[in-house]
């Protein structure tokens, strides 16, 4: 037993003290006069002083409190203890390492460990060496004109420290959340703006209204305008501070983990570092970016009819995206999925035949799944009985409300629970001829529940890339890589190692700056500077209350449609109550605008298809920030209503209604205006923006130049937007029913919160 525990030792001292990588080391630490300062490349990440100290650990507790996806965190804290002095621990310091415990000369002991290894300028890792706490802070030192990007997938601010409220609003209650982003994968809230309508509808209903900071696909790395990233491997709960202009606090919900430091001379070769570590996702098929996939459902017949409309239209459809194919059922919400992942030959007779016509005329049929079980559902009651679903916390299946309906989540940390899933994705989806699927959710997993691996909390964060793994396997072992594709949300880090595709998740149908089309801008951007080469939208956009007023003009579709162009993939989506909103085949007169504008995206295809194979080589997006390309000029460094796609187009989306011309800042290089081919000069200018003619301008010496400029020669069709004409549909009395029921429900929460 003895000489058990010394191989035991001499493994553990192998592990921490023994260099993993050979490279000279990349920073410098400085002391002096009771400090600590540590730099890279001159830049300095961390500054420490007895008065300012770079690391706090404490004790308390943190609660987490969810409704329908929605979290609510309350961090109680007893105490934050400074750890002020620090002593360098000599014998194990080498020269790509040095260790230093950190001390709060009582209590708190942690050992902290700076070392060039892994491919990363600087890795900062702990180990407690004193007593035990429940909470980690970590100061990092930043300059007041430091620019924040990244945080995963970030809707309303593309540079973090851009407050979200005026100068007057400073002093508010509102005040104490300005700029600070917790790291917690969850629904993004309907809204998002607490000043709005809709928000405070969402709040009353179930506290889902959502906020500046809220993501399905949070992620803690950040690239800083020093031209440095910053990344913490930990899956806690973190939030991030970025209120201070000399420093940035992360809190954790736990211990440190490690933290990842990397300098570039270009944000090009951070954002690549930064994809190599994570993984990068596979090249798309060529079927979904040289057509549409086109969001339709309620059953073969009007499938077919829809799909029948737009190819007498001469519409390039290349899928058909049936959300229904498992059968349906009818909440307040409006029109929700069955929950059991397997074909309804009640509402989609003769699929498996359609599926085969349709493949021989190039049309792939996608479908929906989740990692969740209606606990009515077949596939539920095969899983309960091997336990294969979460816990709570006596130890019973945890049956979650998904909004009127109750689920049974699958427990992918349990590996047969695992490998079963999977199966079932291949016999019910794959084998059936399926060429893809949105696999939704990800972010739900209760804080409380118990695992075959752990806990809620622990693996939280770290689900829906287990989910994402776990889709990824299914199509690889049914040996259909670069011809299956599924498409996913909820992330953290390591989500881009799996997907195939991401999405930007359920925008209101509106032009809100919180949660509308203009937040799916800063979402592309800061997500792929985190890893994610290739994302897209809902055109048309999801969410969707008729009773409100909150319905889809075809000015908003098509204006989504425009900026889908200019991405990976156009898939549109009905919304939650399609019969409210104007849809592709609302009118021949749209089907004929989207002809035009699927012809666009196809003509694209081949720069389309070297823009993602950049991505594969380099692990620049295929939609990028303008600054990432124009780096000398800082007048790009704010911009979030404006992308590059792929190297060499630029794009100026139109993102606000009844609008007919917008400004474009143009950086310094030689454009051409793609609509007329006319050369640009630089700067700011006013460019006219009928629908169909979003700004778009092509570098001059682009190699694809001239196959842009070809987008020229497809016929302009004016539109003037009226009213959508109301669709046929078979859902439209339960739409109108379910508006009027949501409604009421909040009207009468609102009257018991006043006592009235």
């Amino acid at each position: 037993m003895d000489s058990l525990r010394g191989i035991k030792y001499l493994a553990w001292y192998i592990v921490l003290f023994i260099p993993s990588s050979s490279g000279a080391k990349q920073y410098v630490i400085k002391e002096g006069q009771g400090g600590l300062q540590v730099q890279i490349n001159s830049v300095t990440v961390l500054n420490h002083t007895p008065l300012n100290p770079a690391f706090f650990v404490g004790q308390g507790k943190t609660v987490f409190l969810e409704a329908l996806g929605n979290f609510h965190v309350r961090n109680y804290i007893k105490e934050r203890i400074a750890l002020r002095s620090f002593s360098k621990f000599q014998t194990f310091t080498t020269p790509n390492r040095d260790v230093y415990n950190f001390t709060d000369g009582h209590l708190y002991t942690v050992e902290v460990t700076f070392e060039t290894k892994l491919d990363q300028d600087l890795v900062v890792s702990f180990r407690n060496l004193g007593q035990n706490y429940t909470h980690s802070w970590v100061v990092l030192a930043a300059s007041p004109t430091d620019k924040i990007y990244g945080g995963g997938e970030q809707f309303s601010h593309f540079n973090l420290r851009e407050r979200s409220y005026a100068s007057l609003e400073l002093f508010s209650v509102l005040r104490s959340d300005d700029l600070t982003y917790p790291i917690w994968t969850r629904e993004q809230g309907v809204g998002r703006d607490k000043s709005t309508n809709t928000t405070f509808f969402a709040d009353l209903q179930s506290g889902g209204g959502g906020d500046f900071t809220t993501t399905y696909f949070p992620q803690p790395t950040f690239i800083s305008s020093q031209k440095f990233y910053f990344h913490f491997t930990s899956t806690s709960y973190l939030v991030f501070d970025f209120s201070v202009p000399t420093s940035h606090e992360v809190f954790i919900n736990g211990d440190f983990g490690d933290i990842y430091f990397k300098t570039a001379r270009d944000f090009k070769s951070l954002v690549g570092n930064l994809s190599s570590m994570f993984g990068r996702m596979p090249k798309l098929p060529q079927w979904t970016y040289d057509g549409i996939i086109m969001g339709v459902q309620g059953g073969t017949e009007i499938m077919l009819e829809r799909y029948n409309q737009a190819k007498a239209q001469g519409v390039n459809v290349r899928g058909l995206w049936i959300q229904d194919w498992s059968g349906i059922i009818q909440t307040s919400f409006g029109q929700r999925v069955f929950w059991n992942w397997k074909w309804n030959a009640t509402r989609y007779p003769g699929l498996d035949k359609t599926i085969k016509d349709l493949k021989k005329e190039g049309v792939r049929i996608t479908v929906y799944m989740n990692p969740n079980l209606n606990n009515q559902g077949p596939l539920f009651k095969e899983a309960e009985p091997k336990g294969y679903l979460v816990q709570n916390r006596t130890g019973q299946t945890y049956l979650f409300n998904f909004g009127e309906f109750f689920c049974g989540i699958v427990d992918l940390t349990n590996s047969d629970a695992y490998q079963w899933y999977k199966n079932k994705i291949k016999t019910n989806i794959i084998d059936l001829g399926i060429g893809g699927w949105m696999a939704d959710f990800g972010e739900y997993l209760p804080a409380d529940a118990k695992l075959a691996g752990g806990s809620g909390e622990e693996f939280h964060n770290h689900w829906p890339v287990l989910w994402a793994k776990l889709n990824r396997e299914a199509v690889q072992e049914a040996g259909k890589e670069g011809e299956v594709v599924f498409w996913m949300r909820a992330g953290h880090t390591g989500t881009s190692n799996y997907t195939t595709l991401m999405w930007a998740g359920d925008q209101n149908v509106d032009w809100s700056a919180g949660d509308g089309l203009p937040s799916v801008i800063p979402a592309a951007l800061s997500s792929g500077l985190c890893g994610i080469g290739m994302t897209h939208i809902d055109i048309g956009l999801y969410t969707t209350f008729g009773a409100l007023g909150l319905k889809r003009s075809a000015e908003l579709l098509l204006r989504s449609a425009e900026m889908a162009v200019f991405s990976p993939v156009m898939r549109t989506h009905e919304g939650n109550q399609p019969s409210y909103n104007a849809q592709m085949y609302s009118s021949v007169e749209i089907l004929r605008l989207f002809k035009r504008l699927v012809d666009l995206h196809k003509a694209l295809s081949n720069y389309t298809s070297a823009a993602m194979d950049e991505y594969s080589a380099t692990g620049l997006p295929v939609q990028r920030p303008v600054f990432l390309m124009y780096p000398n000029d800082m007048h790009t460094y704010d911009i979030k209503d404006q992308y590059m796609f792929g190297s060499d187009i630029l794009v100026a989306p139109v993102i606000k209604p009844n609008v007919i011309e917008r400004d474009v800042f143009l950086p310094n290089d030689a454009w051409v205006y793609v609509w007329n081919k006319t050369e640009v000069n630089p700067g700011r200018i006013t460019v006219n923006a009928p629908i169909g003619l979003p700004p778009v301008f092509v570098r001059n010496s682009s190699s694809f130049r001239d196959d842009i400029l070809s987008l020229a020669s497809y016929k302009y069709i004016p539109f003037n937007p009226h009213p959508p004409k109301r669709v046929s549909h078979n859902s439209s009395i339960s739409d109108v029913t379910s508006s009027v029921l949501l409604v009421a429900f909040c009207i009468v929460i609102a009257l018991k919160s006043v006592r009235l």
